[in-house]
């Protein structure tokens, strides 16, 4: 028999087995969703350390959190794992009208009449949340704590658990807590087994610091982990170990150095919308969207609620000036180019101003060391110019 050669290769990230024994070990351990090196997909001890890590950081026990390689795989198979235990051919959804512009998109192209009906509601009038829920009898519910959207709405998201909670046809609540974090918000303090939620968050801007996307999704409720880390392994959106590498260098070392660059970031994107409210005329036709402002009609819950703030973002908009205009007219000043950048995302230690296509507004997001009251001034002077 002619002696079988193995030609060197390159390093690989699939492990080889001594023995079938050994082989058939790392399998059991795969059908038990072990945190073992294996195929990448399947898992690795480096998962399950950064798992850890992060769950210490959302204030979570580490055995109900799973992470993604980026937000919108986490929010996207919440949606659809949701679709899935609804156990209906004819599934209902009903998701806020402001909510991100991806996750909305989503819904539209793969949800609506496709996959079930959708109904839209406001996230930050109570009695609405109440007669959806009431009126539709949603299967899947997607919501926001604080919106990543126009009008920035804030959920009472307390009251949307205990109503899924008595609710007849218990829904799953998909809540994106991506603004908010656990610094604003324990949204895993508020749930328990029995609850059919489903918490997500964009792990990009606090966690890595838009050093490399990441996901987060974690749930209590012992059917709905067991569908989300089943529908994960199939469809690959588990992160490899060079991008699990790459994460473990950029989280936060600890809890509270998370907390305190988040409350930056809340406090001064605060600041920012209340200096850039009081420079616009009392007739103006822009709108200045952000809970800090006591125009804002979730004002007061806002500051009940979330003590240390929560909403990293502002929108402005209009019906008189697109997106376009209102970031040319911002990009103009030079003052404002000193302290902000143009680009997507947000939680960087500077400002950062952003359009979207979809969106008819400008999106501004302070920064960890950004002066809110100077940069707020200077927007505020900008726009009053309109």
């Amino acid at each position: 028999m002619p002696e079988t050669i193995f030609a060197a290769t390159l390093e690989t990230v699939v492990p080889d087995f001594a023995s079938v024994a050994e082989l058939r070990q790392g399998l059991d351990g795969k059908a038990r969703f072990e945190n073992i090196d294996l195929y990448p997909r399947d898992g690795s001890e480096l998962l399950g350390e950064v798992q850890a890590r992060i769950a210490h950081l959302a204030g979570v026990d580490e055995t109900i959190l799973l992470s993604y390689n980026s937000g919108m795989s986490a929010v996207t198979e919440a949606i659809d794992v949701g679709l899935h235990v609804s156990d209906t051919e004819d599934p209902v959804v009903a998701c806020s009208g402001d909510t991100y512009s991806q996750t909305k998109r989503y819904i539209e192209q793969w949800v609506r009449e496709k996959r079930g009906k959708v109904y839209y509601f406001d996230s930050g009038d109570p009695e609405n949340v109440k007669s959806v829920l009431d009126k539709r009898q949603p299967d899947v519910v997607v919501v926001e704590t604080v919106a990543n959207y126009l009008n920035v709405p804030v959920l009472d998201t307390a009251a949307l658990v205990q109503q899924a909670r008595e609710s007849d046809k218990q829904p799953t609540l998909v809540i994106d807590n991506t603004l908010p974090l656990s610094t604003g918000l324990q949204l895993g303090e508020m749930i328990n087994e029995g609850d059919r939620v489903i918490a997500v968050e964009s792990g990009t801007k606090s966690y890595t610091r838009n050093g490399t996307l990441l996901g987060v999704g974690f749930t209590k409720n012992p059917e709905l982990f067991d569908w989300l880390r089943r529908s994960r392994r199939t469809r690959g959106s588990v992160p490899v170990p060079e991008h699990l590498e790459k994460i473990n260098k950029l989280l936060p070392e600890s809890r509270e150095d998370f907390d305190d660059r988040n409350r930056s970031l809340f406090a001064n994107t605060g600041q920012i919308a209340i200096n850039l409210a009081i420079q616009l005329p009392a007739e103006t036709s822009l709108v200045v969207a952000h809970p800090e402002l006591i125009t804002h009609p979730n004002h007061d819950f806002y500051k009940r609620h979330f003590p240390d703030g929560g909403a990293p973002v502002i929108y402005v908009f209009s019906h008189k000036f697109d997106q376009y205009e209102l970031a040319e007219q911002l990009w103009s000043y030079e003052d404002i180019r000193g302290q902000a950048r143009l680009g997507q995302s947000f939680g960087f230690d500077h400002a950062r101003i952003v359009t979207d296509e979809n969106v008819r507004g400008v999106r501004i997001a302070g920064g960890a060391y950004t002066d809110g009251k100077t940069l707020g001034k200077v927007c505020g002077i900008a726009l009053a110019e309109l």
